[in-house]
């Protein structure tokens, strides 16, 4: 983790990656290895352009952005490798091909087998060797036949809309569900002003969920224990091992001032792209919320979390409160909001497994 205050090459690494990102303003941010008040904003405001929590700490999922901001698309190889490519140009790669009708798959920056499936079929419609590769050749024919004005992502979004109509009429019974306590292990998280452990409110509210969830005949595992804890790819991958049918992580927000409170659920979404699914599940999640009085409401947001762009299906965040909050705290704490809170998720992922596809998400989902 590097934070505001620290000093030497790995603060100067960043701020050179925030110079070649030039997100934010940062393009003159002078790389002096001390993160100052200017590197605190720069931060900040990458971090919110690239579906961040908009903390200013450079964890995990922020070195992750700043490494993938520094490819642009034919700037090497794009190729179906065992370890999957990940970069910005995969990205461009991706929404590309989807705007000019190839379904690449979620704009995720993830170079797997959609997106290479897509690379052969325009390769092969533009008379191209049909190698998978995007290099040289297959960009320049990319970037000569974009069409700006095109709705991008047909094929995704329909592929999309079949798997929540495969959805429809399931219910919890026999349903497939993944409960993702966020924190654990060695990262607890943040600590409450009353001494509360993200760590511990996230296990205690999703060891609650689980159970109602079983009770009502779904089959339910859980990413973690009380006291271990998973990488956010770690947790994806077992999602897609598992091959569920949901993903309900549980979070609590942060913010430096006290007086935010409120509850959000968040969905993967990207600049170019949004999961219509996961949206749709993110919708039903909120409501759920606000209805039980985790108030105000914060609304759904696009986030590119880990445990949100690389599963493949319908996966939410949920942050019923903010733990910074003396009030929230308190809530997030109490058994008996717990088990109200996880009674109030168990009745939406009901609903959403009834009624998956919702007209209103239908019709603006052509919007990227």
């Amino acid at each position: 983790m590097i934070r505001p205050g620290d000093e030497g090459d790995a603060v100067r690494d960043v701020q050179t990656r925030l110079q070649r990102a030039a997100e934010g303003g940062s393009a003159d941010l002078a790389a002096d290895g001390v993160f100052g008040p200017l590197t605190l904003r720069a931060v900040r405001l990458f971090q919110r352009t690239r579906g961040l929590a908009a903390d200013g700490l450079v964890g995990s999922e922020t070195w992750r952005a700043l490494t993938e901001a520094a490819y642009v698309l034919g700037d090497r190889l794009l190729w179906r490798a065992s370890t999957m490519l990940r970069g910005d140009d995969v990205r461009e790669l991706q929404n590309r091909l989807n705007r000019l009708g190839f379904d690449a798959g979620s704009e995720d920056g993830i170079f797997g087998p959609l997106a290479s499936a897509a690379v052969e079929e325009f390769q092969r419609n533009v008379g191209l060797a049909v190698d998978g590769i995007a290099g040289p050749l297959t960009v320049e024919a990319l970037r000569r036949l974009h069409r700006g004005h095109q709705s991008g992502g047909l094929g995704v979004r329909a592929r999309q809309r079949e798997a929540l109509r495969k959805l429809a009429g399931r219910g919890l019974v026999g349903s497939r569900i993944l409960v993702d306590p966020a924190h654990g292990g060695e990262d607890e998280g943040r600590v409450g002003p009353g001494g509360t452990r993200a760590c511990d409110v996230t296990w205690e509210i999703s060891r609650r969920l689980a159970s109602l969830l079983t009770a009502r005949g779904a089959s339910v595992a859980l990413t973690r224990g009380p006291s271990t804890g998973l990488s956010g790819g770690a947790r994806a991958r077992r999602a897609n091992e598992l091959d569920v049918d949901l993903v309900v992580t549980i979070g609590v927000n942060w913010h430096d001032t006290p007086a935010a409170s409120g509850s959000a659920t968040s969905y993967f979404g990207s600049p170019t792209f949004l999961s219509e699914p996961g949206l749709r599940l993110a919708e039903q999640v909120q409501e759920a919320l606000v209805e039980d009085g985790w108030r105000p409401d914060c609304g759904v947001q696009p986030m590119t979390w880990v445990t949100l762009r690389e599963t493949r299906m319908p996966a939410v965040v949920v942050e019923p409160g903010f733990l910074s909050s003396p009030e929230d705290e308190a809530r997030l704490g109490d058994p008996q909001r717990q088990d109200g809170l996880a009674a109030a998720l168990v009745d939406a992922l009901q609903h959403f497994l009834d009624h998956p596809v919702r007209e209103r998400v239908a019709a603006g989902a052509a919007a990227p």
